[in-house]
């Protein structure tokens, strides 16, 4: 069994004392790589567990093998999470893996997958359901190797023999009870008695998924993400793509905000239908996201309520709301939007969040409903919620950092200007 690798990276053999981890390592070993074995008991079996680790301890020390030891406790990652034992214990190994890797103890972690293996975890996708990024089976990802993944369980085994090299064996792996061990035992072999090369079939279907799946990469359209809002937006034109680029540019684009599930074949159709809703449409999805249509943009976002502001309007106050603090000084320049006569504000006056039926004259405009004035400005929704002015019953005189009324307008006949100073809480 020939592997290749690079004789100048230090390389991280995660070695549980499996057959297939201790072929791995032996034939790194025999062809001269730098190698330190990672044992990792999951804490799961009892004696037997430590007893694994024991052996692989024991292994690498009468060979001069350098050998790394944890433990880590799957049963209760398991009960915290609400996951399966098979994803706690992955999630804890890589957690393991990710810290020496950024750690620089190790350049690259070799990991001992092999083509069974492979040919499970596509099996085991399709019966989940899967679309074609799951059909690429496994794959490797930035600072790990799988240099087995081309050969087969047997030919591991035959290549044991033939070295009299020993191991272990994990009665867990028998379980049926999991679903990998119930396709490895169950299904797996009877789809090899009516077809042989399904394993090298599935490796093709891998091969192929790969290629589909980097097209679609780099047909997808560009997204641009607001880290301060946690938001990631899309042309509406995206929509009128071919539905499989439309769709993947969906789905890396909420990859962009942290969003690391599959997107269920549902949501991404009723996504796709927005492009006929009207504007300010929105669609509430099961990840805490609404996807809103905006314009000429899709825009995916964390759900928010609405919020409310009101207070009573004084000049020598400073208001605080949705990430911005309001304060009004003196000042000698007219700017517009900013400064007003002071004067002309009516008694009674607040400092509130827009309301249904607001009125509006624009400077210089005719008096006519806020959230046409709004809509004008091409303001999404949201947005508008996010707004304060500065109103006496439905008559509003300022929307603070937009715009004043033509009733608080600076004249030759004004006597106190002031200006709005709005700063972004730091």
């Amino acid at each position: 069994m020939e592997i290749s690798f690079n004789k100048n990276q230090h390389i991280g053999v995660a070695v549980s004392g499996g057959v297939d981890s201790m072929v791995l390592l032996d034939i790194l070993v025999k062809a001269g790589a730098k190698v330190t074995a990672i044992n990792i008991e999951h804490g799961m079996r009892g004696a037997d567990s430590l007893s694994d680790s024991q052996f692989v301890k024991e292994y690498c020390k009468e060979r001069d093998i350098p050998c790394l030891e944890f433990s880590v406790n799957t049963l209760k990652c398991s009960d915290d999470e609400g996951i399966s034992l098979e994803l706690a214990a992955r999630k804890l190994r890589y957690e393991v893996f990710d810290k020496l890797l950024a750690d620089s103890t190790v350049d690259i972690i070799a990991l001992a997958h092999h083509l069974d293996d492979h040919a499970e975890t596509i099996l085991m996708r399709i019966f989940r359901g899967t679309g074609i990024r799951g059909l690429r089976g496994i794959q490797d990802r930035s600072g790990y190797m799988r240099p087995l993944l081309k050969y087969s369980k047997d030919e591991i085994l035959e290549y044991a023999g033939e070295n009299g090299i020993p191991y272990v064996n994990d009665a867990t792996n028998f379980d049926s009870y999991f679903t990998r061990n119930y396709i490895r035992k169950e299904i797996l072999p009877s789809i090899t008695i009516r077809y042989p090369g399904v394993k090298d079939s599935l490796d093709k279907l891998s091969e192929v998924a790969c290629e589909t799946e980097d097209y679609l990469l780099s047909e997808i359209t560009p997204f641009r993400v607001n880290e301060k809002e946690g938001s990631v937006s899309l042309p509406l034109s995206t929509l009128s793509r071919h539905p499989a680029i439309a769709k993947k540019s969906i789905v890396e684009a909420l990859k962009a905000i942290g969003l690391e599930k599959d997107v269920e074949k549902n949501h991404l159709e009723s996504i796709l239908d927005l492009k006929d809703a009207e504007n300010n449409s929105i669609l509430n999805l099961p990840f805490g996201l609404d996807a809103r249509k905006e314009y000429n943009k899709l825009i995916f976002l964390p759900r928010e309520e609405k919020m409310e502001y009101r207070a009573h309007f004084n000049h020598r106050r400073t208001y605080s709301f949705a990430g911005y603090t309001y304060s009004f000084v003196g000042s000698d320049k007219i700017v517009r939007g900013l400064t007003f006569d002071l004067a002309a504000i009516p008694q009674g006056a607040v400092i509130r969040t827009r309301l249904d039926g607001d009125k509006f004259r624009r400077f210089g405009g005719r008096l006519r409903l806020l959230s046409d004035y709004l809509s004008d400005l091409k303001i999404p929704v949201r947005l508008r919620d996010k707004l304060l002015v500065i109103a006496k019953g439905s008559r509003v005189y300022m929307v603070l950092g937009l715009e004043v009324s033509e009733e608080v307008k600076v004249t030759e006949l004004t006597t106190k200007v002031m200006a709005v100073e709005i700063q972004e809480w730091q």
